[in-house]
């Protein structure tokens, strides 16, 4: 009874699925996606003991491409919404999810399942972390941020690949670049990390500004002119919370209170 009562509300769940993307790799089914983070949350528990006795690997070179190909990617993801219409038919506004097949609406879906392959790509940074023994650096924050972005991302073009639900991997890849761009920047050497040091905190901030806009933007859903899915936007909201005093408390502890102990 218990198992066919879990049948019967996968089955409710998955019929409101998107039609269109059913048969893609890696959406078809949510064991792929739970099967990736189990893996990867396995690898993470494994790696630091297997790391233990040996000495950490440089992977300058790799982390160098590694924020090129991030770059690029977000880049073209970018230009995948832009190019189909994202600015002149959706923006910011509240646009209801509908499951049109007409090109640029299906370019809009590629561009949601680059996404969600560019976010279980992600998961490679815990590694090199395990491999260059920067166990300090894989907190809860860390984990936590990598795989609901994934997860999400995941449910994202299983059910909203289009409408409103666009303007996340917009915002998102755009915060990307910035990113990877400053990270690729402190891989060249101590000198260039010295001049960009001073704008570390900045990325932590943007990262926090991205998470306040796309809360501002989702609530936006409760309006009863707004006919999207109110569930999954609370589930949202409340990540994008959680997500947010993450960061908050990182940046105080790593910043300010830094700049306290200093002075």
């Amino acid at each position: 009874m218990y198992n066919m009562n879990l049948s019967n509300i996968y089955e409710n769940i998955v019929k409101d699925a998107d039609p269109r993307v059913k048969l893609w790799p890696l959406v078809d089914s949510p064991s792929t996606i739970t099967t990736i983070i189990g893996i990867y949350l396995i690898s993470i528990f494994i790696g630091p003991k297997y790391m233990n006795n040996k000495p950490a690997y440089s992977l300058q070179r790799f982390i160098q491409f590694y924020n090129i190909f991030q770059i690029l990617a977000n880049s073209i993801i970018i230009y995948m919404f832009l190019d189909a219409g994202w600015y002149e038919n959706i923006f910011i506004y509240c646009v209801p999810i509908t499951y049109s097949t007409d090109p640029n609406s299906m370019k809009i879906a590629l561009a949601m399942w680059y996404t969600m392959i560019l976010k279980m790509i992600d998961l490679i940074e815990t590694g090199i972390f395990v491999l260059r023994k920067k166990n300090n650096q894989i907190s809860f924050l860390h984990l936590y941020h990598h795989v609901t972005t994934a997860l999400l991302s995941w449910l994202c073009i299983k059910f909203y690949a289009a409408g409103m639900t666009t303007f996340i991997p917009m915002l998102n890849c755009t915060v990307h670049v910035i990113m990877y761009g400053y990270y690729f920047l402190s891989s060249l050497g101590k000198e260039i990390q010295k001049l960009i040091l001073p704008y570390k905190p900045i990325m932590t901030i943007i990262q926090m500004v991205q998470f306040v806009i796309l809360l501002m933007h989702l609530l936006q859903t409760f309006l009863s002119d707004c006919k999207v899915p109110k569930l999954s936007s609370f589930i949202m909201i409340i990540n994008l919370i959680i997500n947010f005093l993450l960061f908050l408390n990182f940046y105080m502890k790593s910043y300010k209170n830094s700049k306290t102990k200093n002075k």
